[in-house]
């Protein structure tokens, strides 16, 4: 039996435990949560002998539930140190591209790959939703203590060849799912294929893609609303993002757009549902926002990269009134600095000073966990739950742990009890 005991423990579906809490653990999962005497009784209630009991002493500390990343890019890592424009969506696009061009999937790519899960799992991140073009991090993260979905993205605006590009991705999706088995990872992780947005994908493949989704009862992570650029393309088929794809030959000249908004776009082709992930959705209307709703959809937003790239700051505080559930993800190393949930809580906290403390934290750990599908393990301080945890040291036991934790905290630890 593992004893953990901290100055405060966050949780997250019930009240914050100060004055000294205690998280309870057999086998790698959560048995009890609560004040430390309280724990105490019902380990001896339940015939747990005292010499049983390994403590763990975090006194100076908060104990909080692992944070789930639901949208980031593993396979860009290589792009960190990278002179990649900020503050021009389509400028920086195109610098990314012609790097990718030029070089392909470099040497270093696997290893920026890796270095960028440690130091995520360093900052106390314990799953995942990493978007992958080419399947190349399936190795990395299997490796890793992490658990998610890796989302295989598809894009093709040309209307031609979706059949035919459905039949490569079925078995690209089997070959990877293979390798995962073969590294005794497929407990751990899935493979699903999902478009990159409504700019870049067709509504043949959006549609099909859609409905392999909802066969499978996987979710659906999909690029919505991220630029204004985006949206004039949809609208009207003008502005920065047309003139790129005309330079980059993306699309041919009988292409029409839907002349809509990126969400109605979406909804209008099926792909909405309560397992899509609306990842962006900074530029949305109250009829955006309606959709969204009705379809019980989630969104994630990524307030770092938002603020890198220039495109705006998603009004979480709207999407929240609406209903809709909001997660949180980190973007890639071409837009962020790092792979740190503690930072993009504090810029998010940053962008809309009226977000409580705990409607943030609930975001980078249940509402991600729900998002991917893990919240019968993760995203919650629980009986049941695996003590897969986050120790955040308090710079002084007087400070609120809640802000603590929002405020980007310096000295942070994963916490896991053996299995």
């Amino acid at each position: 039996m593992e004893l953990y005991l901290a100055a405060h423990i966050l949780p997250v579906t019930g009240p914050v435990v100060s004055g000294g809490g205690a998280v309870a653990a057999r086998d790698g999962r959560i048995v009890a949560v609560g004040a430390e005497d309280e724990v105490r009784r019902e380990l001896a209630a339940q015939g747990v002998a005292p010499a049983t009991i390994r403590e763990h002493d975090f006194s100076d500390s908060v104990l909080l539930p692992g944070l789930v990343n639901v949208h980031t890019h593993l396979e860009l890592s290589w792009l960190k140190d990278e002179d990649l424009p900020g503050g021009d969506y389509v400028a920086w696009l195109r610098r990314l591209l012609e790097l990718r061009d030029s070089r392909g999937e470099t040497a270093d790519a696997e290893g920026a790959a890796r270095q960028a899960i440690e130091t995520m799992v360093s900052r106390g991140t314990v799953a995942v939703g990493d978007v992958s073009n080419t399947l190349s991090t399936v190795g990395p993260l299997a490796d890793s203590s992490l658990r998610g979905v890796i989302f295989h993205e598809i894009y093709r605006i040309r209307p031609e060849g979706a059949e035919q590009r459905m039949e490569e991705v079925a078995a690209q999706v089997a070959a990877a799912d293979q390798e995962l088995q073969r590294l005794g990872a497929r407990d751990r992780f899935f493979i699903a294929p999902t478009p990159h947005g409504p700019h870049t994908t067709s509504p043949a493949l959006l549609k099909a893609l859609a409905g392999r989704a909802a066969a499978s009862r996987e979710p659906l992570s999909v690029h919505v609303a991220e630029s204004r650029p985006e949206v004039e393309l949809l609208q009207d088929g003008g502005g920065d993002l047309a003139g790129f794809y005309k330079e980059r030959d993306f699309m041919d000249g009988d292409w029409q757009p839907p002349a809509m908004s990126p969400v109605a776009h979406l909804d209008r082709l099926g792909v909405l549902s309560p397992a899509t992930l609306a990842v962006h959705c900074v530029h949305v209307d109250r009829q955006d926002l309606a959709r969204l709703q009705e379809r019980r959809c989630t969104v994630v937003t990524c307030p770092r990269s938002n603020a890198r790239l220039g495109v705006g700051c998603a009004p979480v505080p709207t999407i929240m009134g609406a209903g809709i559930p909001v997660a949180l993800g980190t973007d890639s190393l071409a837009s962020v600095p790092d792979l740190d949930l503690f930072a993009e809580m504090a810029a998010l906290r940053s962008d809309h000073s009226k977000l409580s403390a705990a409607a943030v934290i609930r975001m980078a750990t249940l509402n991600g966990a729900k998002a991917l599908g893990l919240e019968q393990d993760l995203g919650s301080l629980a009986p049941g739950k695996l003590a897969r945890m986050v120790r955040v040291v308090l710079p002084s036991l007087s400070d609120d742990p809640m802000e603590t934790v929002t405020t980007c905290p310096e000295t942070v630890e994963p916490v896991a009890a053996a299995s």
